[in-house]
């Protein structure tokens, strides 16, 4: 049993000690790509650098995944305060009630959190399907399950963006976006 846990405690470490040289390997055969990565731990990487997923100091570290970009850093931090200043303080308290107030839509609403990807000629910002993946994992990251946005903002209205008649976007989409509405499919 020790003799095992010695072995296996041996083991991680060395592992944890090649991690550095395995992510340098991988960022040199990145490096063609265009990509560009941090072997340095660190808080903030330096400019213009992203720091690989495995050097960070948190797995929700901000700036980490060379799919997103600044913008999408920027909005990250945005919906990561709006879940921890205006929902999880006051997430159990809606729990218990069983909804959330309609205030929280239309503050989503103004700070573009909802259906952002609802072109702007219908009120919407025409961001790209990376910004949705923000938000699903911020609100995940705050542990809040109250708010419905991802059903609302992603499978609602990209329905009414790609199926509506032009009526119909004109008149729904922008009170989608500003949580005005608050919407979900009835599929039968």
């Amino acid at each position: 049993g020790q003799r095992a846990l010695s072995s296996r405690a041996s083991m991680l470490s060395s592992r944890a000690a090649a991690a550095p040289r395995a992510v340098s390997r991988l960022a040199s055969r990145l490096a063609p790509a265009g990509r560009r990565f941090s072997t340095q731990v660190a808080d903030e990487p330096a400019e213009g650098v992203r720091q690989h997923p495995a050097m960070a100091s948190s797995l929700t570290a901000i700036g980490t995944r060379d799919i997103f970009d600044a913008d999408h850093d920027m909005f990250r931090e945005l919906a990561r305060s709006f879940f921890e200043n205006e929902v999880a303080p006051f997430h159990a308290e809606w729990e218990a009630a069983g909804e959330v107030p309609r205030e929280l839509w239309t503050k989503a609403g103004e700070l573009g959190l909802l259906s952002n990807m609802v072109p702007e000629e219908y009120g919407g910002l025409g961001l790209d399907c990376k910004y949705p993946a923000i938000m699903w994992e911020e609100q995940s990251y705050s542990g809040c399950t109250g708010p419905g946005f991802a059903m609302h903002s992603d499978i609602v209205a990209p329905y009414i963006t790609n199926y509506g008649t032009e009526e119909q976007k004109s008149r729904i989409l922008p009170k989608l976006v500003s949580g005005e509405w608050i919407r979900a499919p009835a599929v039968t």
